[in-house]
């Protein structure tokens, strides 16, 4: 067998692990894993194997789960010999024929006595119990404990003296002591760690099924007159004590007991076949393995029986024995030891005399208090151990309480019928919740606070501490109650709360975490701050005793590929793909908020480099250009010659990129788009500012780039058609800019809303503009409903009842846009205008909330599709923010949350503002999009919803629109800046095109599932709406991208001269663009935020789209890259547009209108150009 141990020791440790010595130098586990390096280089493997037993399926309902409960109940039934014996006295302490025999009374100190000797038997034990589990095993303890429960039935049943009873007592109380010390260690030790919670409370909860069965048996026997009525039950404690000495030489070892004897092979059939599915190399068998050989000493002091030092010589084990017996001692004198033993005289201290009616209510408390128990074992893998314990404690002082106050009344007044029935249902109260928090806890918490090494100690030690105390109340219970009463009730009342206050500092959560992980706990400097972290791979790590300094395993490109991480930093695979690695960070510690921090990282990082190699080049190029004009002067024929051998963007070399720019887009150099683009204008703050910085660390997007949909309509292509731009006869600013201006109310009005429909708008906010923009708070919302319903200062011209009144209106709009509720927008419009009244105010202030009063007019004002006003205030917004965020505040609480909300807004406008200058881009900016990369993105501590996954979702779609924004605003200031822009550039452009593309698809990758799409004709629908939102998005930003080479080929420079192999790259290139053009169109629906917020946005861009496609349509050589789709985009838009017009109400925006006209002259003219071809 030893040679079969080692050869299993070389699966679990790594092959260059040295041999076994002999003698007093044999390293542990720890020093091998310090001095070879083979076993520190596992860590890779482990921590692999960490995550495959996590995303591993168990079910519970499996054969082998079956068999390890066949094998748990044996050891179950040890919690129902405590059980049977607490419900045995407290029912006999209630028969006239033991009263009788014995000469006892329902209380006095003869009572307690009789009591008390049960656990004076189980404190003298306590210097076996341990030793016997080390030395033998678990499954010696049990059966030591139940044959020494049987021969103390045998002296207790007969008994014809008081003396020989207590002897009795004494006898059983110390087989018993060995079986509460050996079964909990085995039910812990022996448990699926998936389900170690349920499976180890339930131990506690078969003390109810013993409860019971003595309650009825007792009952049953109350009506035997003779002696033989209390003897009954007494023999009756044989019964489970001989099913568990039988059933002991059926039950396997505990496979932690079989390591510490160095039996590994033992303790991995064992876990393969009640964890593992039979199979040796399962991840969970595998796992624990691994932590238990490296946890489990076979030298440790559970060899040696004297030994308890391990107890209380480090940190780690005293917080760890504080548990212990603070569970010991508190699972005893909280006041369940009176429903038990004393419930006879609990009932007659409520007026219940009648001996049959105590003794079938005595009989009724267990039952109901086993559904408490098992309820609560279930849900101490749901909720934890800490919530079960604190709650519950703090509720059984309630119940003394009142327990109290009902016997006073029923004892003093016997009339008082009512009372005495309060009495005994708070005492089934007090019974059940105690049961559901403390009952399945007992047990499996001081378990599971234990390393194995002092597992059986450390358990017998809390007995001890138990028993101690429950001799002491068990004792003075009896006078207690013979003294002072139901006062006595008043003792827990007090002493509950301070158990309560006790845990709440030292008491740490077990929950998720395996029985050798918990040592991180404990050896924390504060455990129960350190319980409730998250667990993560580190956790395994630190239980293998790899260091602090050592690399986790696998970075997170590997493990989500599922391929093997060599560790190397960085790793082959992350090199390979030229990804960052992440090998030696903290696995599984970051949210998905931080996976798409880290994508966002990613492109800033490549979007720098880019930019420095674009500023080598572009001086470069400057310096060739300029050499080249000289020999143009010289020397004509070599500059016609290269401007002929012109090239495609793919295969062009920097030599050719001189003459891109002086002939390669020779028909956009003299059409309007060229005249546009370059004409002259007094240098901007925007401008000096960019060049002054020099770099991409802000993802600002600069004023006069040349992506808008007016600088498309510019293209000569469209000068074929005069009726499309006598469609476009004034500006879109002119359009806004002389439209009348929005008529206000002379006299202030406002809406009468019920309680229930201020709920409903404040429910449409949240859902909606509070989704979208997560700035305002939970506690804020509540502010406004106190407002609006009169409770607050409404009727006062405050900033806070401003705020109010435009977070209404915000969620009239939001019901109209949702669920077309067209009333509301008359309500939304009456709390506006009262807003408007009142803006002043904000003017006036410089706190957080005037700012958030500027940031939602700007909203309302983009609602009503008036982009200049919304503008105006979204300006406005961000120059609040920047003064806020200059001068930070220094204080926490309420500034604190100012703060956080002030960056939000932020964020908000940031996106907003850039959105305006895409279409409107001779619009002055405030200047966020300088500091941008200076202020923190959204912190997960401020909550703007109730639901906390609600919370989160809104906070990862906050993100992914911030990041696209970035994006967006990094491909037009690369592609299509004044003076700078890569798409004039064919030497540069494609390579900005393939970095930008490929960043693009890295910020798909990293949404959450939930807001993920697919992209396609014939795609399915996005799964939310928010993922249908990301997806416009995403093309946007696509065709954007792609557009360059669009341009490249409309510019004719990809006819003649142009390689095969490179002209079917541009044309897979272009198709791109036009696909994604085509796609956006398509996939167009009546999003919400999209109708709320991006009406007008929406319509000039799909007006730009519609262009780009009649452009190509002219084409012959990007005709046939257009699919038969193109033919419905016109009309699928005009009915959109059309419709969000409608539903928003009047006046329609003319800006609006001249984008349908655009897009129905656009979609004419494409129709006629296939009506031609076919």
């Amino acid at each position: 067998m030893a040679g079969n141990n080692v050869a299993y020791r070389q699966i679990i440790l790594p092959d260059n692990e040295p041999p076994e010595s002999t003698g007093d130098n044999t390293p542990d586990r720890c020093s091998i894993a310090t001095q070879y390096p083979g076993y520190t280089s596992s860590c890779n493997a482990v921590e692999e194997l960490a995550h495959d037993a996590d995303d591993t399926k168990y079910s519970p309902w499996s054969k082998q789960m079956f068999r390890l409960y066949l094998v748990l109940a044996v050891a179950y039934l040890c919690g129902c010999l405590n059980g049977y014996d607490g419900s045995l006295m407290g029912g006999l302490n209630g028969m006239k024929s033991y009263q009788r025999y014995f000469n006892m009374s329902t209380a006095g100190s003869s009572t307690g006595l009789v009591f008390a000797m049960y656990n004076i038997g189980s404190v003298a034990a306590i210097f076996f119990t341990g030793p016997v589990n080390d030395w033998f095993g678990r499954r010696w303890g049990m059966f030591t404990g139940a044959f020494i429960i049987i021969v103390g039935t045998c002296v207790q049943a007969p008994s014809t003296t008081a003396r020989q009873f207590l002897a009795g007592r004494f006898v059983l109380g110390f087989g018993v002591s060995f079986c509460c010390v050996s079964a909990p260690c085995y039910v812990s030790e022996m448990a699926h760690p998936k389900w170690r919670g349920t499976l180890t409370g339930l131990y506690n909860c078969t003390w109810y099924i013993g409860s019971i069965i003595a309650s009825w048996v007792v009952y049953g026997c109350s009506y035997i007159q003779t002696n033989e009525g209390w003897r009954i039950p007494v023999w009756c404690q044989m019964i489970t004590s001989g099913l568990v000495c039988l059933g002991v030489f059926w039950l396997p070892e505990s496979p932690r007991w079989l390591i510490a004897q160095d039996r590994y092979e033992d303790a991995a059939k064992v876990l393969a076949t009640y964890h593992g599915e039979g199979r040796h190399e399962h991840p969970m068998v595998q796992l624990q393995m691994k932590e238990m050989t490296n946890q489990i000493s076979s030298e440790a002091s559970d060899k040696k029986w004297y030994d308890y030092h391990e107890l209380w010589n480090t940190h780690s084990a005293r917080r760890r024995l504080i548990c212990v017996i603070g569970m010991g001692v508190f699972g005893q004198v909280s006041g369940n030891s009176l429903s038990s033993y004393y419930m006879v005289t609990m009932l007659q201290s409520a007026g219940i005399v009648q001996e049959q009616r105590v003794l079938a209510l005595n009989g009724i408390n267990p039952v109901l208090s086993l559904f408490g128990a098992v309820l609560g074992a279930r849900m101490s893998d749901v909720v934890g151990r800490r919530p079960l314990l604190l709650y519950t404690i703090v509720f059984a002082s309630v119940c003394f309480a009142i327990i109290t106050g009902t016997s006073k009344m029923a004892t003093e007044d016997p009339t008082q019928v009512a009372a005495a029935n309060t009495t005994i249902a708070f005492i089934f109260i007090f019974g059940i919740v105690f049961s559901f928090g403390w009952t399945p806890l007992q047990s499996m918490y001081i378990s599971e606070c234990l390393p194995t090494a002092t597992r059986a100690k450390g358990t017998a030690v809390g007995n001890f501490s138990s028993s101690v105390a429950s001799t002491i109340l068990q004792y003075a219970s009896g006078p207690a109650f013979e003294k002072i009463g139901y006062y006595f009730y008043l003792v827990f009342v007090f002493w509950d709360l301070l158990e309560g206050l006790f845990m709440y500092f030292y008491f740490p959560e077990t929950k998720d975490r395996t029985l050798e992980e918990l040592e991180e706990v404990f050896s924390a400097p504060n455990p129960v701050k350190k319980s409730l972290e998250k667990r993560s791979a580190l956790t395994v790590l630190n239980t293998l005793g790899a260091g602090e300094n050592e690399k986790i395993g696998s970075c997170d490109l590997c493990r989500a590929r599922k391929i093997r991480c060599d560790g190397k930093d960085p790793c082959e695979g992350c090199a390979t793909s030229e990804n960052e690695c992440t090998y030696g960070s903290e696995a599984n510690s970051r949210g998905k908020s931080d996976l798409i921090l880290e994508g966002i990282l990613r492109v800033e990082r490549t979007l720098q480099e880019m930019n420095a190699a674009f500023s080598l080049s572009t001086a470069a190029n400057d310096h060739q250009h300029q050499h080249h004009q000289h020999q143009h002067h010289q020397h004509p024929e070599n500059s016609q010659h290269r401007q002929k051998s012109l090239i495609s963007p793919v295969t062009t070399t920097s030599t050719a990129a001189t003459s891109a720019r002086s002939a390669g887009r020779a028909s956009f150099s003299g059409s309007p788009l060229a005249e546009h683009h370059n004409q002259h204008r007094t240098p901007t703050m925007t401008s000096d500012s960019h060049h002054q910085n020099g770099s991409l660390d802000n993802a600002v997007l600069d004023s006069w780039h040349t992506s808008t949909t007016e600088s498309v309509l510019q293209w000569p292509h469209f000068d074929t058609f005069p009726s499309l731009r006598l469609e476009y006869s004034s500006s879109f600013f002119e359009l806004e800019k002389n439209r009348s201006s929005l008529k206000t109310r002379k006299t202030g009005m406002y809406p009468y809303v019920s309680s229930e429909e201020v709920n409903i708008i404040l429910e449409g906010f949240s859902q909606k503009v509070n989704f979208w923009y997560p700035t305002v708070s939970v506690k804020q919302l509540e502010r406004t409903r106190e407002i609006i319903l009169g409770n607050g200062d409404e009727e006062e011209e405050t900033v806070e009842s401003c705020l109010a009144l435009l977070i209404m209106a915000l969620g009239c709009a939001s019901l109209v846009v949702s669920s077309e509720e067209k009333g509301k927008r008359a309500i939304g419009d009456m709390y506006f205008d009262a807003a408007l009244k009142r803006v002043y105010v904000a003017h006036m202030d410089v706190s957080a909330v005037g700012t958030h009063c500027f940031f939602f007019v700007a909203l309302y004002f983009a609602f009503l599709r008036r982009p200049l006003q919304a503008w105006e205030y979204i300006f406005s917004a961000s120059s609040k923010c920047l003064i806020h965020l200059s001068y930070p505040t220094r204080h926490e609480g309420e500034e604190e949350e100012d703060q956080e909300r002030i960056r939000r807004i932020f964020w908000a406008c940031y996106v907003l503002e850039s959105d305006y200058l895409a279409e409107l881009s001779n619009l002055p900016i405030s200047g966020i999009g300088r500091i941008e990369a200076s202020v923190p993105l959204p912190a997960d501590t401020y909550h703007t919803h109730r639901y906390q996954e609600e919370e989160e979702q809104s906070s990862l779609y906050f993100l992914a629109c911030i990041s696209m924004r970035r994006l967006l605003n990094r491909v037009h200031q690369l592609l299509y800046a004044r003076g700078s822009g890569a798409c004039m550039d064919n030497a540069r452009f494609p390579f900005v095109v393939a970095e930008l593309d490929h960043q693009l698809e890295e910020w798909r990758e990293v949404l959450p599932a939930k807001f993920g799409f697919e992209v396609g004709f014939g795609s399915r629908e996005a799964e939310t709406e928010a993922g249908g939102f990301l997806r416009q998005r995403y093309l946007t930003c696509r065709s954007v991208i792609y557009r360059p080479y669009l341009m490249w080929m409309l510019s004719g420079a990809g006819g003649a001269g142009v390689n095969e192999s490179a002209g079917q790259e541009v044309l897979r290139n272009c198709k791109a663009c036009l696909d994604a053009c085509l796609l956006h169109i398509l996939n167009l629906r009546g999003f919400s935020q999209t109708i709320l917020v991006d009406t007008w946005i929406c319509a000039l861009s799909m007006a730009g789209a519609m262009l780009v496609l009649l452009a190509a349509c002219q084409t012959p050589s990007l005709r046939g890259l257009i699919g038969p789709e193109v033919l419905s985009a016109g009309d699928h838009l005009k009915g959109l547009l059309e419709g969000w017009q409608q539903l928003s109400g009047g006046p329609s925006s003319p800006s609006v209108d001249q984008s349908v006209r655009i897009i129905s002259e656009a979609d004419r003219f494409i129709r006629q150009v296939y009506s031609t071809e076919g």
